[in-house]
């Protein structure tokens, strides 16, 4: 039920974006906006549901489950509060690289300052693994517009590796804007640092899509 944004629109206001605003349609002709509203209210009222499932054994279950919470439209400082608990406590880096988006994507409307600092601190934190830097970086950069600091860029170029592109591949929002895989990081951080230069669009929208470069 997440947005997804097309070639070249990984940017810091569309990454982490539930919906684009635009009026969705089903093919029956059904107003599929309103799917997406009932979607999102559902979750909020299973909340508890959903969040018990990121204690599941399996960490793509964990993963999927903060996706899930993200885009709950009520019970946000809940859901967050509980995903902030889970954080703490969990051991699998991919699933923290989640986890951190997930809050992220739940602190932007209404914007969440405290969240702001808290992915700023942990990107800046030489200690944590660089999946976790990584996404950190990629949510305070969804958070804020403030211009880029040297500091992320250094951070960026020393984390967002071939290995955590491939350690944060399985995530949803990862898969969410994979072109073939192994593009996902590559597109995401390409449209974060240099929106005005997106990738490729393609006519045929049932051809391969184009190669990154």
């Amino acid at each position: 039920m997440h947005w997804t944004p097309g070639p070249g629109r990984c940017t810091r206001t569309e990454l982490l974006r539930i919906t684009d605003g635009a009026w969705r349609y089903e093919t029956t002709g059904y107003f599929g906006t309103w799917g997406i509203e009932a979607a999102r209210d559902a979750v909020a009222a299973d909340a508890g549901l959903v969040m018990a499932l990121c204690d599941d054994p399996d960490p793509q279950v964990r993963a999927a489950a903060a996706y899930a919470a993200a885009i709950a439209s009520e019970r946000v400082d809940e859901i967050r509060s509980g995903l902030h608990t889970r954080f703490r406590i969990e051991a699998n880096p991919a699933v923290r690289a989640g986890l951190i988006l997930a809050i992220a994507q739940l602190s932007h409307e209404p914007r969440d300052p405290a969240c702001e600092a808290w992915s700023q601190a942990l990107w800046s934190d030489p200690a944590m693994p660089p999946a976790v830097r990584v996404s950190a970086a990629m949510g305070w950069l969804y958070l804020t517009d403030t211009p880029v600091p040297d500091a992320l860029h250094t951070v960026l170029e020393t984390c967002a590796t071939e290995e955590t592109a491939r350690l944060m591949e399985p995530l949803p929002w990862m898969r969410a804007v994979d072109y073939d895989g192994g593009t996902a990081l590559r597109r995401c951080l390409r449209g974060l640092l240099h929106p005005e230069d997106p990738e490729p669009q393609w006519d045929d929208p049932w051809a391969a899509p184009p190669t990154a470069t």
